[in-house]
């Protein structure tokens, strides 16, 4: 995976689910996505963020993101992703309508 790639899946990631990955986490990226990818019928990690930036697919965007959260129950434990969750979700549900999947 290229930087820019992974650049573009941090910024992903950070916007579609609070998680902030550091620059050092480029494995973690591959290790989880690539299985990912792969049952998707992508050969590479290339191919497979490609699509993704093309924004059309957004039920693998979803995947991309239960791939990388962790899947715990301690939903208070990280500041970040529960900040995100008041800031979007929270709010448009107070203004009566849910976000978009």
């Amino acid at each position: 995976m290229t930087p820019l790639d992974y650049d573009f899946l941090r910024k992903c990631l950070k916007q579609q689910s609070g998680l902030a990955l550091s620059a050092d986490k480029h494995y973690l990226v591959e290790s989880r996505l690539l299985p990912l990818a792969r049952n998707a019928g992508f050969k590479t990690l290339a191919e497979f963020v490609r699509i993704l930036k093309t924004g059309r697919d957004a039920g693998l965007m979803a995947s991309v993101v239960e791939a990388m959260t962790t899947n715990e129950s301690f939903f208070y434990r990280d500041k970040a992703p529960f900040q995100h969750f008041r800031r979007t979700h929270i709010r448009q549900c107070l203004r009566g309508g849910a976000k978009p999947g």
